[in-house]
This record gives C-alpha cells, structure tokens and sequence, in this order.
C-alpha cells in the first residue's frame, strides 16, 4: 500500500478515515511481514516498502546502503534480519537470501502475551514477535440455542398463563444448555477458568432473539426461541495458565487489533485478526459518529469462513480499498462478531470499492448477526454455538 496510490481513492470517508480502492497483499500467502526498516527497502518498481507491508514469494527487492531490515513470518514464529546493501529475496521454498547468500532465521517464542488496549502505541509495533496478549477494549462471550418450550393446559391454567409456562420453561433448558455446555470445556471441567452468567437488566440471564409461538397442540403450549446466554470467562488465580494455553484451549476467542492505538492525519491504518479455532466472522468499522460499515466480508474478499491460529489482515489480498486517516477525527472502532457456524445474515448497501455500508445501530447489527442457525445435537443437553464479540478502539488526531 504506497502514497502513489492514493490519488485515486473513492471519496469513502468514516470519521476521518479515507477508503481507498487499491489491492492491499494479505496474511494469508506464505510471505513475510516488515516489522523493522531503518533506511531505504524498495520493490522492483523502485517503490518504498514500509513497515507491515508484505513481502512477496518470488519477488525481488533491493535494500540500499546502511539499510536494516527485520521481518517476521506470519505466525510471529521466526524472523530474517537482513543487514547492508543489495538484492532480497524469498524463494517460494521459504528461503531469505540476501545477495544470494540464505539469511538463518531465529525461533521466537509464543506470540500475543501481555498487550492491552492501554498499551502505548509505540510499543506496539512487531505485535507478532513480542510475545504479547491482545487484549480488547470491550469483549462479550455468550453461547446461542435453540430450545422448544411446553405447558401444559390444566382446569386452572389459561391459555395466556400456559404460554408464559412453556417461555420460562424454554429460557430454563437454554440456561442449563449453556452451562453444559460451558463446563464440558477442559479447562473449565478442570477448574482453570471459571464463568460466571450475566443478567441483562429486566430480562435476567437468558436474552430471547427470536420466538415462535405455535400454539396449542395435544393439550400443550408450544414456544420456539432462540435464546442468548451471556458470560464471562477469567483463570482462577490458583491455577493460573500461560495466556496462550488459555487462548488455545478455551472457549472460541478472535483477537483483533491494530499495531497503534492511535493514528494522525494522512497515516494509514492496517487491521489483524486471529482466532484461536476456525471461526466464521463479520469485521465491521464504526465510526465517531456511530456509522457501521462493513469490511469483511466484502464485494471482492467474500469468503467470512476464517482458519484457527492465522493471522489475517485488513485489507488483505483481493480487498480494493485502503484505510487512511482523513479530516475528520475522533476514535475508531473495529469489531469483530466471530462463531463457529455461519453468522445471521446483515442487510447491508453497496458503498464503494466493495464495502458494505449498515444504515442500522450498532444494537441491530449485533442482533442480525446473532441470528445462527444452531447445528442441532439431537437430545444431547450442550447443543448450540459459541459466539464471541470483541472491540478495538484507536483515535485519528490531526
């Protein structure tokens, strides 16, 4: 992604930040990321690379004199210092050769331990090789299912009361779903994390996204709901496990973030993803002013079905748009609704280089894509899907 490109960006501005419609290479080829550039690393165009972009199996590049360069493989895993003058390359074998002498690479342990969002930006560049956690500004777990509810209708029942009997019996199977469900986790059956449920004012624990009422039938009430439980997760202190057990082993978790917490007019700004497990997603942008548009999937990249323990970028490879900060500025959001099954479907609007724009709230959107369809378990009582929220925020300034 280079300046030359920006003269030809849409007008497509969200709170200060500039769409732009250029392919931007993504996480998911076998290339290398920049983490460190002290002096000058052009393409074989002659063009500036910069740090976070991406180097590419097969192409050459020339680093001019006294230039340093560190880069890092996708999984933060290991990394190639090329130091001096002269031409680089990455063969599609995986090999870094520096004037046609192979760079040797160094292991790195697990990434992704110990940042939060009050980490300050500067320490957050080379994310991948750091070992730090990410941590999200805002994160909501919960598991969705679908339940069918029944009451009798007696002498003393009314059909209204035996409705009300067959609601409360279907938000008491979703409760007992969820907590099988939650404690058939390893690390929960083995008392290394523990949950607690979360009321959600006047609807108590259990939230109903949907209902069907089917009526009477051999002298029973039938209620349908699809019904969300929420949650939250931490370690117990007793039995605390390295971050990256955790992430690895718990319930589905998506870490999102951007390698500053804060960007200036006219820098551009790069988002990452990884998941723990394969997950299916929605990455949305909401702006300053409240509105939502979509960036993945969009026109061009559609597919919403994401691999475990891979780092993805946004843009990425097959985007056609770039995210500069612009005029108007304020904080940022970038979230992230993941599952494990396909998410509910979010009617959005055409907006230019691919993107979908959402005219609702961010309330709605999160309802929309709420709406799963739970893969059914037959009778077994921890049928439903997890589902997992999380939100990123950074600030655009002058």
């Amino acid at each position: 992604m280079r300046i030359l490109f920006i003269s030809i960006c849409r007008v497509l501005i969200f709170a200060g930040v500039l769409l732009c419609t250029t392919p931007v290479p993504g996480e998911t080829t076998p290339g290398l990321q920049v983490i460190e550039v002290e002096g000058s690393l052009l393409d074989s165009d002659g063009n500036p690379v910069n740090m976070y972009d991406m180097l590419r199996p097969g192409s050459g590049y020339r680093l001019l004199p006294q230039t340093d360069v560190l880069l890092a493989t996708l999984d933060g895993k290991k990394t190639y210092r090329a130091t001096g003058s002269g031409k680089l390359v990455m063969t599609r074998s995986g090999l870094v050769l520096l004037n046609g002498k192979a760079l040797a690479a160094k292991d790195q342990n697990a990434m992704l331990q110990g940042v939060t969002a009050q980490t300050p930006g500067q320490q957050l560049a080379g994310v991948s090789l750091r070992q730090l956690q990410v941590v999200p500004d805002e994160e909501k777990r919960s598991s969705i299912h679908e339940v069918n509810g029944y009451a009798y209708l007696g002498e003393n029942t009314t059909p209204r009361q035996a409705r009300s009997e067959a609601l409360a019996t279907a938000k008491r199977q979703a409760l007992e779903m969820a907590r099988v469900r939650l404690e058939s986790n390893t690390l929960v059956k083995n008392g290394k994390l523990q949950y607690d449920f979360i009321k959600s004012g006047a609807k108590g624990v259990v939230t109903v996204l949907e209902q069907k009422d089917h009526g009477f039938r051999d002298n029973r009430y039938h209620v349908w709901i699809r019904a969300e439980v929420k949650y939250d997760l931490k370690p117990v202190k007793k039995n605390q496990e390295k971050a990256q057990t955790l992430f690895n082993e718990g319930p589905l978790t998506v870490k999102v973030w951007t390698p500053r917490k804060q960007y200036h007019r006219g820098e551009k700004v790069v988002v990452h993803i990884m998941g723990s497990r394969d997950f299916y997603a929605r990455i949305v942008n909401e702006d300053a002013k409240g509105n939502m548009t979509q960036l993945l999937p969009n026109d061009y990249r559609s597919n919403s079905r994401f691999k475990g323990g891979v780092i993805y970028r946004v843009p990425g490879e097959g985007d056609r748009f770039a995210i500069q900060v612009m005029d108007n500025l304020g904080e940022e959001k970038i979230v992230v609704y993941a599952s494990e099954v396909p998410l509910g479907e979010v009617n959005t609007t055409p907006a230019g280089a691919g993107l979908r724009g959402y005219g609702g709230t961010r309330d709605q959107m999160g309802r929309d894509v709420r709406a799963i369809k739970v893969v059914s378990m037959g009778a077994r009582p921890e049928s439903g899907a997890e589902f997992y929220e999380a939100t990123w925020k950074f600030t655009t300034t002058p």
